[in-house]
């Protein structure tokens, strides 16, 4: 049912009377899908509820909804919080997107030795939008948060501290792979690690097994940064799929 309706972001605080939709989501509905009163669509808050909605009425700037049926979804089985560290020049619209259909839990973007550029300079315009369009695309009832780690490997570690797995892709592991882990322990929620790509130091490396992180190839082939990333979720809705 829900497939044939279209899909708008309302925010989690503003899920009360009178349902009101503005801004981007506004001029979506009104001026690019032309929705007309009367008209039934989808609404989602990014935190798991879901509702349909009845358009009562459009003015320029808003779009008042009446409340139909809400939904509220279980937190997935599997959460993966994705460590990728920072890079000047990645493909961060695909990325946020294609991350949000594969459902990841939380984006951490991460200051590491070899990094192109600093995570403090980063320009977040419409970094929200881009994961917005990939969970309404997909519908997935749950967006991710995105977390920036200025000062470098310290705070990852320290925020790992109580994770189920903590993994570490790293292009240079000969031995265990990531799906053979997944194979025997499982891990519902985990931190996967992902370089830049320069690579990590030899430093970081160290610092990240010391403090309990497990060192895992994603196998022979040498992968761009982008899909080294993406790799473990396609995995992960595989593996776990509810």
């Amino acid at each position: 049912m829900y497939k044939k309706l279209n899909t708008f972001f309302l925010e989690p605080g503003k899920w009360h009377e009178p349902f009101i939709l503005t801004g981007p989501e506004a001029h979506h509905l009104t001026r690019v899908l032309r929705v007309t009163p009367g008209q039934k669509i989808r609404l989602m808050d990014g935190q798991g509820r879901t509702g349909l909605f009845i358009v009562r009425n459009i003015s320029k700037k808003q779009v008042i909804l009446s409340e139909g049926e809400i939904s509220l979804w279980p937190e997935p089985g599997s959460k993966v919080h994705l460590a990728l560290a920072w890079n000047k020049s990645f493909r961060r619209s695909w990325l946020l997107e294609k991350a949000v259909e594969l459902g990841v839990w939380k984006i951490i973007l991460w200051q590491a030795r070899h990094s192109q550029g600093k995570t403090t300079d980063a320009v977040l315009d419409n970094w929200q939008g881009k994961m917005i369009a990939g969970a309404k695309q997909c519908e997935n009832p749950w967006l991710p948060e995105l977390m920036f780690m200025h000062n470098g490997l310290d705070e990852v570690v320290g925020f790992s501290s109580d994770m189920e797995s903590r993994i570490l892709l790293w292009e240079e592991e000969k031995g265990a792979g990531l799906l053979d882990h997944y194979q025997k322990k499982r891990p519902l929620e985990k931190i996967i690690v992902v370089g830049p790509e320069g690579g990590l130091a030899p430093q970081e490396v160290e610092a990240l097994t010391k403090s309990g992180f497990i060192s895992l190839s994603l196998g022979p082939r040498v992968l761009r940064w982008e899909t080294a990333a993406l790799a473990p979720l396609y995995l992960d809705m595989l593996f776990f799929a509810e």
